[in-house]
């Protein structure tokens, strides 16, 4: 038998240790709040320009065509604007011309041909933005159309899945298949024979914005040894600095990557640094001098990663009793123009692509293509909220068929400790299985009983009342993704301040608050003591992404580490002092103290004193890895996550058969959270998660014409929700405790938009007694339903 890794048996020691607690779960001022608040600068990318009045703009040159073929490009018209410091085309570019995230399939500058209406042509580097801006009107291009393909069922059949001959987007792949998964458990076949009950759906959702409050930004400063700096708005700091390195051709060394606090991420800065930092750090080198790119609002709809749409087919079958026996699934992902992170949200999707539900028999494929569309990737639940909406939807039509109340099929169905997913991972007490008690308590705060029979017994009139339930999944960590790991650094400074560091970026959540919280519970010290430094690849040693939901669980396993250590070396050096054992000293800043004799203290900062005289570090690195993932490729089999946060959403809404309007009036949602670590951060990312899942579910949809061209980017054609849309929001928790999260914890970032969509769809269908099997539910499409349902013409 293995013996546990060192950094594993702490967080698990750490975790059997702790009941009770100071800081971790409690209402505290953030660390950040007054000074946005004051508008305090530097915060934000944007802010630091101030500080380079010589920078230069960098304006990007883009494609009139969403597929072509570039035949002639001359750009020397532009080169003799009167500010025009400099043009870069494809072949400027000293490194290798490719941002590509996990394929390299996507040049910085077209050379070649465009794929997309976001595709850059050349950049334009001036003295002003307005000056670039005007003289990228000089570029000459000569182009070969080429067929748009703005339907991925172009590409692939939805039956049969097999690709269709069409005109290749990607032709130097010799596919538009991006990439394929697929999870096979028992004989599906023989499942189906042996249901009472098939339901069958096709359902389809869109392409989602993310929307964030600040746009992509990067400021590049050239720098003595001929390397760059850059601080850019990313999630990934260093993967930001290996692509930008890559561009250059330079070695990593000589790029350094500053990310400061971010206006809003949701993913979609997940892999845009790479373009936006390229793009600046491309014209600083080449001019010597300071490079600044800002988006525009219409430049970052047209140009970052999208939602990925969604189309499937879904088949259920249960027993009498609502046993569920079998599911078979055909999962297609438009990806758009270029992959971005799309095979890894494939993959997540396919593991999460029958609900967090025993099934003894399933066959799912998953297929994500290329298109002419904006590039899809990284967004809040990455693949998890579109398959959800086929699932939920499913379930219900299944209740129906079988008369049962939807919460109870879920009850009768929903994984409880000691089951086995789909995948064949059992569901363990270590991992901290809370579903069915969110479940339940998403109930009982509804009253779902009393007012399901009571929107039914109503269902007459203008507006009627619905209420829906969906319960959800989703996979805490990376996965078989790649290598899941995390670091912080802890240093104890002599005026007793404490120094936080992290590679790990903050998107205006306060996912960094959770950390330092975490290590003000075990170094006793509080968290107005802490200093956090931004993320700098040149300051820390590599953290991994921030993405999957995983900041608070890696990096607050990371934390735990760093804290650990430390605190055992300051009991050392305090039971000197105090003459008592290690274990009996109490840290309890600014007093430390023994616990059998809370009378013998000293100050915090004595400790401090003499474990500098002693030579007793105050600094520790923190490292958690987590444990391997299994997956096998041929089967779907496995343990494709270390956890999972389940969690439970209902809604209620009114609809107005007139108009086709729908009100979300309340959401109920309980989620298991292992162990609330931030409580207004858990707080917030309940309403969040729902307020922008609510978005999903009702009014966000990009749109892209039959050229590939976006019709609606723009905040004032692309509706997103307000605060008179906001409903009331009611959350709760369930804390089963992860045995190797941080006290116990999981993430809830992303899982808290996972179910929103789903549940509203299902109270839309609940009011109105139709199927709702597309996304986003507008009052024309709802409309529409109901006239083709016969159902328009209002009961009297």
């Amino acid at each position: 038998m293995s013996q546990v890794p060192e950094h594993i048996r702490i967080v698990e020691e750490v975790f059997s240790r702790y009941r009770s607690f100071v800081y971790v779960g409690k209402k505290l001022l953030r660390w950040d709040a007054v000074g946005k608040v004051a508008g305090r600068a530097p915060i934000f990318t944007a802010d630091f320009v101030s500080r380079y009045r010589d920078a230069l703009y960098v304006y990007s040159v883009r494609t009139k065509y969403a597929h072509a073929l570039i035949k002639k490009l001359d750009v020397g018209e532009i080169l003799n604007y009167p500010g025009v410091i400099k043009v870069i085309i494809a072949r400027d570019i000293p490194g290798i011309n490719d941002v590509g995230y996990v394929i390299p399939d996507q040049p910085l500058i077209a050379d070649r041909k465009v794929r997309y209406v976001g595709d850059v042509l050349a950049l334009v580097v001036a003295r002003d933005y307005y000056i670039a801006r005007e003289a990228a009107e000089r570029i000459h291009v000569e182009y070969e159309k080429l067929p748009v393909i703005t339907n991925p069922l172009d590409v692939i059949d939805l039956e049969t899945l097999s690709e269709r001959k069409h005109v290749l987007i990607h032709d130097e792949r010799g596919s538009d298949v991006v990439a394929r998964y697929r999870i096979r458990r028992g004989d599906v076949d023989r499942g189906f024979r042996e249901a009472d009950v098939v339901v069958e759906g096709e359902y389809k959702t869109q392409f989602q914005e993310h929307a964030y409050l600040e746009p992509e930004a990067a400021l590049a400063v050239p720098e003595s040894d001929g390397g760059v700096t850059v601080i850019v708005t990313t999630q990934c700091p260093f993967e930001a600095r290996r692509a930008i390195a890559r561009v250059l051709g330079l070695p990593q060394g000589l790029v350094r990557v500053i990310a400061p606090l971010m206006g809003g991420g949701f993913g979609g800065k997940e892999d845009v640094g790479n373009v936006i930092g390229a793009k600046a750090a491309l014209a600083a080198y080449l001019t010597g001098r300071p490079a600044i790119i800002i988006y525009t609002r219409e430049e970052s709809f047209i140009s970052h990663s999208k939602r990925h749409p969604m189309i499937a087919l879904y088949r259920h079958g249960a027993k009498k009793d609502g046993t569920l026996v079998a599911v078979e699934a055909r999962i297609v992902l438009d990806t758009g123009a270029y992959a971005s992170l799309g095979p890894f949200v494939a993959w997540r999707a396919t593991v999460h692509s029958v609900g967090p539900y025993r099934v003894p028999y399933a066959k799912v494929d998953t297929v994500a293509v290329y298109t002419n569309n904006v590039y899809a990737g990284a967004f809040r639940g990455f693949g998890n909220p579109q398959v959800h909406f086929a699932v939920e939807r499913q379930m219900d039509l299944l209740a129906e068929e079988l008369g049962m109340d939807p919460v109870d099929l879920r009850f009768k169905n929903i994984l409880r400790e000691g089951d086995e997913t789909v995948h064949g991972q059992l569901m363990s007490r270590d991992l901290g299985v809370g579903l069915e008690e969110a479940l339940r308590r998403a109930v009982n705060l509804s009253n779902w009983y009393v007012k399901r029979r009571k929107y039914s017994a109503e269902s007459k009139g203008l507006l009627r009342k619905g209420i829906g339930v969906a319960v959800l999944w989703h996979g805490n960590s990376i996965g078989v993704e790649g290598a899941d790991y995390s670091s912080v650094s802890l240093i104890i400074n002599s005026d007793g301040s404490v120094t936080f560091r992290t590679g790990l970026t903050d998107f205006g959540q306060g996912a960094l608050w959770g950390l330092v919280l975490i290590a003000s519970e075990i170094l006793g010290v509080p968290p107005k003591y802490f200093i956090i430094e931004r993320a700098d690849t040149s300051a820390v040693p590599n953290s991994g992404p921030t993405v999957a939901s995983r900041t608070t669980v890696m990096g607050g396993a990371a934390t735990v580490n760093a804290a650990y250590k430390l605190r055992q070396r300051l009991n050392e050096v305090a039971s000197r002092i105090l003459d008592c054992a290690p274990s009996d000293v109490e840290i309890k800043v600014p007093d430390v103290f023994c616990r059998s004799s809370p009378s013998r203290k000293v100050s915090w900062r004595d400790i401090i004193e003499e474990a500098n005289w002693l030579g007793v570090p105050l600094q520790e690195y923190g490292y958690y890895r987590a444990p391997l993932a299994a997956w096998d490729e041929d089967t779907g089999q496995g343990a494709p996550y270390i956890t999972y946060t389940f969690g439970a959403v209902i809604a209620e809404v009114t609809v107005d058969v007139e108009t086709g309007e729908v009100t979300v009036n309340r959401i109920y949602t309980v989620y298991d959270v292992g162990k609330v670590i931030n409580r207004e951060g858990v707080e917030h990312q309940a309403e969040s998660g729902a307020i922008q899942g609510l978005g999903y579910a009702l009014m966000e949809e990009l749109i892209h014409d039959a050229e590939g061209r976006v019709m609606n980017a723009n905040l004032s054609t692309y509706y997103i929700p307000t605060a008179a849309d906001t409903p009331e929001i009611i959350y709760d928790w369930v804390e089963s405790r992860y045995k190797r999260g941080p006290f116990g914890a999981k993430g809830l970032g992303e899982p808290s938009l996972v179910g929103i969509a789903a549940a509203i769809a299902n109270a839309v269908s609940h009011a109105l007694g139709v199927k709702i099997n597309e996304l986003p539910i507008t009052p024309e499409k709802v409309y529409l339903i109901l006239k083709k349902s016969g159902k328009l013409v209002l009961d009297s």
